[in-house]
């Protein structure tokens, strides 16, 4: 595995922490907080970055059902991140109590992302 490509693996799972880390604590204390949209922003920004990685590794984009989904993926946590942060600025406590949905949903669809390439990763090395 080139090494560019397994910096972007590694980047992968960082991300897979940060975000988890953040849904599950808000999925928990029932109440969206300050210290979980950072950890969104530190899970998007690590998975952007090794979207990034990726790309410059494989040479390019190539549409594949998993880069399809890792695509929309990034764009929904990205989503989520704003919405956190616009949901933090106004304060209302209804949308700051029920915000864990939102980010349940968000969460597992990344979850199917990041399962799928592992998935691939494994059957490569096979």
């Amino acid at each position: 595995m080139p090494t560019l490509l397994l910096i972007s693996v590694i980047l992968f799972t960082v991300a897979l922490v940060f975000y988890t880390w953040g849904v599950w604590s808000e999925f928990r204390a029932k109440y969206l907080a300050r210290k979980h949209v950072v950890l969104f922003a530190l899970g998007v920004s690590v998975d952007t970055l090794a979207t990034i990685l990726t790309y410059l590794a494989i040479g390019g984009l190539t549409l594949t059902p998993h880069s399809i989904l890792g695509f929309v993926s990034l764009a929904l946590m990205t989503f989520h991140l704003f919405w956190a942060i616009l949901a933090r600025r106004k304060g209302n406590t209804h949308t700051l109590t029920n915000f864990h949905k939102l980010s349940l949903l968000v969460w597992s669809i990344w979850m199917a992302s990041y399962i799928s390439g592992f998935v691939l990763g494994m059957a490569k090395m096979v």
